[in-house]
């Protein structure tokens, strides 16, 4: 069964991407209101990132934090999972297990916690700088620490060997970026042979769905039309040694951004992160989730711009045509 998991837009939101300062600004009342439209649409998991520079938007535009998002959006929810997304830079192992285990009680165990290094060296929150790997031996004294106190799932993406070697020691899902599908699937196996236990796969990816190709893919350019922040995304790329976003960046794509009919790169040059969206018909859409799910993906974390608005097209008229649709 493909899952539907969605986004939570703590950059902020709207039509456009990539502008100076979001169309709708990532306040609580409005983050609450999107994680009830997925509740509603079906989905069974809501991803609340972390971070201190906007990835989506101009870096200096406001960033909501993601314990406080997280714990505001498993009160104000009854069935939906809330992941967490928390940087090992920014807390202390023993609080932050304690923390997750008093949000888990709160939210009558809805919580996961999502394990995130760092894309940089550079810390934004003012601790000292580490490099790649350093960082990974921080985030699994996190995660050992979790594992004492927390009973929730850990999720972890990362492309590098300590990311994956640290997955498999302690993880419960694997999170990947929308590369084509036969990388995927060549990571998932590689990842299975490795863990030798069950778990999860998950693909981050955005979904521009419309009646058409046509259509969506007109909705696709007009999302990045007005951006202005490319400068700013050169700049910050040139700053991270994650292979991860490496490996985003490197994927091979033509003028417009097109990976292949239906996966589009386009993104990446305005967003950090995720860069790739699946664009097209409803039926087109489908079909690549489809092809996810042969690859070995459990779960999607979908978004789409807005967010308040796309869960309820993307749930409907996409996941509607899947085999194994999302629960009403």
């Amino acid at each position: 069964m493909l899952d539907l998991a969605w986004y939570c837009p703590s950059e902020g939101d709207g039509h456009r991407l990539g502008t100076a300062r979001p169309e709708r600004p990532a306040d609580l009342g409005y983050l609450l209101a999107v994680a009830g439209a997925a509740e509603r649409a079906g989905a069974q998991e809501i991803l609340v990132p972390t971070g201190l520079v906007n990835d989506s938007f101009a870096p200096d535009a406001p960033f909501s934090e993601s314990w406080t998002t997280a714990t505001a959006i498993a009160c104000g929810t009854r069935s939906i999972r809330v992941i967490a997304a928390v940087n090992a830079a920014t807390v202390i192992p023993r609080v932050a297990a304690h923390q997750a285990e008093t949000l888990e009680r709160a939210s009558g165990g809805r919580l996961a916690i999502n394990l995130v290094a760092g894309g940089g060296p550079d810390d934004p929150y003012g601790g000292p700088a580490l490099g790649h790997d350093e960082r990974y031996v921080r985030l699994g004294a996190l995660a050992d620490a979790l594992r004492e106190r927390f009973r929730g799932p850990l999720y972890l993406g990362g492309a590098s060997e300590p990311a994956v070697s640290l997955a498999a020691r302690v993880c419960d899902a694997y999170l990947m970026w929308g590369e084509p599908p036969e990388e995927i699937a060549a990571r998932v196996a590689a990842m299975r042979a490795r863990a030798e236990r069950p778990m999860r796969f998950g693909l981050r990816i955005h979904i521009i769905a419309r009646r058409s190709d046509r259509e969506a893919a007109e909705a696709a350019r007009a999302l990045v039309a007005a951006a202005g922040v490319q400068g700013a995304r050169s700049a910050e790329y040139a700053g991270f040694d994650s292979v991860g976003q490496a490996r985003m960046n490197a994927i091979p794509a033509d003028p417009e951004g097109w990976v292949a009919p239906g996966l589009w790169a386009g993104i990446r040059a305005v967003r950090g992160g995720a860069g790739t969206a699946l664009v097209g018909s409803y039926a087109r859409c489908a079909a690549w989730l489809e092809r996810y799910a042969e690859a070995g993906v459990d779960m999607v974390i979908a978004s789409g711009y807005p967010h308040l608005e796309e869960v309820r097209r993307v749930a409907r008229r996409v996941w509607g045509r899947l085999r194994t649709p999302v629960p009403a």
